[in-house]
C-alpha cells in the first residue's frame, strides 16, 4: 500500500500568527525609526554647511580673495545655498533646497571670507520642525578665525 501524499507548504493559520508578529514588531519599530530619521536629517544638514564652510574658506585663501557663501532664502538656510568668488563672478559650488522637516536658521543670511579665511562670527541652529529633544539638534559656528565648528544640542 502507498502512504498518503505529504502536502508542501504553510497553513493559512501559521501564515497568519507569522504575519501577526511581524505586525507587532513594526508597531514598537515605527517610533524608533521616525526619531532616527529625524536626527539623521539634522546631522547630514549640518556635515552639509560645515564642508561647504570648510570649503568656501579654503577657496578663499587659496584664490587670495574673497568667497562668499550665501542663502537665497535670506536667513533660512533650508532653502540651500551658493559659493561665490567675489571677484570673478564664479559660481564655486550650489547646494539646492534640504529635505523638508527642518528648521534650519542662522544669524546672517551670508558669510564672506576674505583672503586670510576669516570671517565674522556666525551661528547657524538646526532642528527638526517639530519639538524634539536636544539630541536632535545641532549647532554649528563659525569663529573669527574662519573655522566652523559642529557640535550636538541647541546653540546657547
Amino acid at each position: 500500500m502507498r502512504s498518503p501524499a505529504f502536502h508542501k507548504g504553510f497553513t493559512a493559520v501559521e501564515v497568519m500568527v507569522v504575519v501577526l508578529i511581524l505586525a507587532i514588531i513594526a508597531a514598537f519599530a515605527a517610533p524608533a525609526m521616525n526619531q532616527l530619521i529625524r536626527t539623521q536629517k539634522v546631522r547630514s544638514a549640518a556635515y552639509d554647511i560645515f564642508a561647504d564652510l570648510t570649503y568656501a574658506r579654503s577657496e578663499a585663501i587659496a584664490r587670495g580673495h574673497d568667497v562668499e557663501m550665501a542663502s537665497p532664502g535670506g536667513k533660512d538656510w533650508a532653502t540651500g545655498w551658493g559659493i561665490l568668488d567675489v571677484a570673478t563672478g564664479q559660481v564655486l559650488r550650489v547646494q539646492g533646497k534640504l529635505s523638508d522637516g527642518l528648521d534650519f536658521k542662522a544669524d546672517a543670511s551670508k558669510v564672506t571670507f576674505d583672503r586670510n579665511g576669516r570671517t565674522t562670527n556666525v551661528t547657524f541652529a538646526i532642528q527638526p520642525k517639530e519639538s524634539a529633544p536636544d539630541n536632535q539638534k545641532r549647532c554649528v559656528r563659525i569663529s573669527p578665525s574662519g573655522r566652523p565648528n559642529s557640535m550636538t544640542g541647541p546653540c546657547p
